[in-house]
């Protein structure tokens, strides 16, 4: 990788987030996700070096759910629970900081080249892989951002950490709000937005097709991850909650 190699994927990156129509074009005519994928993972490493040792893994633990039959649990029991509890977060937060930014890449190029496929166009999975890459940029940010919050309200609860800064809908909902409705605002959020239009950019340069045709595929896309990953969950937790009360 030589120094001219660098010098322009710095260029495409800054481009990514300032000019995002020139930025993802570039990024997918290159079909060079290496450099993005470092700066992400980077400051992933960064968000769990400054989060991780301020996280209350004590509130955690006593908000989660037992069964109603459980027995109360001894002071040692307590303790030992907790230090799990922090064991545990600790080795999948650094384990998340370091592997998940190169995999969440790869699932996402993989299902949006499938999904290109299908609707008739061809990208190149390399191009893909760029432009998803390039795309995962704003949640680096977002974790950026988080950090000041993060910092000056520590030890915050991790179940509460994505909540301290107010980028999605679900910072306007009372708290007595559904899961379900929490969880479908939750995914109105700025920064995942701004990921979804970086790939409608990227991948209509990718794939060679009209912007309506990748926002069609990149927005069922979507719909089928929120859907998936955040209303059923949250649905299942909803039903097992009423089932014990």
């Amino acid at each position: 990788m030589s120094r001219t190699d660098l010098t322009e994927d710095g260029a495409v990156l800054v481009a990514a987030l300032t000019a995002p129509e020139r930025g993802l074009a570039a990024a997918a005519d290159r079909r060079r996700p290496l450099s993005a994928l470092l700066v992400v993972t980077l400051l992933s490493m960064l968000f769990a070096a400054v989060a991780l040792p301020r996280l209350d893994y004590e509130a955690a633990v006593a908000a989660a759910p037992r069964p109603p039959d459980a027995e109360e649990q001894t002071p040692h029991q307590q303790e030992e629970s907790l230090a799990q509890a922090r064991k545990l977060g600790t080795i999948v937060g650094w384990a998340n900081a370091a592997a998940g930014p190169a995999l969440q890449a790869i699932g996402l190029a993989l299902a949006l080249f499938l999904a290109f496929r299908l609707a008739g166009t061809g990208p190149g999975f390399k191009s893909t892989l760029a432009v998803s890459a390039h795309a995962l940029l704003p949640n680096a940010l977002w974790k950026l951002l988080l950090l000041p919050a993060l910092v000056q309200k520590a030890p915050v609860n991790p179940m509460a950490l994505f909540t301290l800064l107010p980028s999605s809908l679900a910072s306007l909902l009372p708290d007595s709000a559904s899961p379900i409705l929490a969880a479908a605002a939750t995914s109105l959020d700025l920064f995942a937005l701004w990921t979804v239009v970086l790939l409608v950019l990227g991948m209509a340069r990718a794939a060679g097709s009209t912007r309506t045709r990748a926002a069609v595929v990149v927005g069922l896309l979507w719909l089928a991850h929120v859907a998936l990953f955040k209303i059923a969950p949250a649905a299942a937790m909803a039903a097992r909650a009423s089932g014990g009360a």
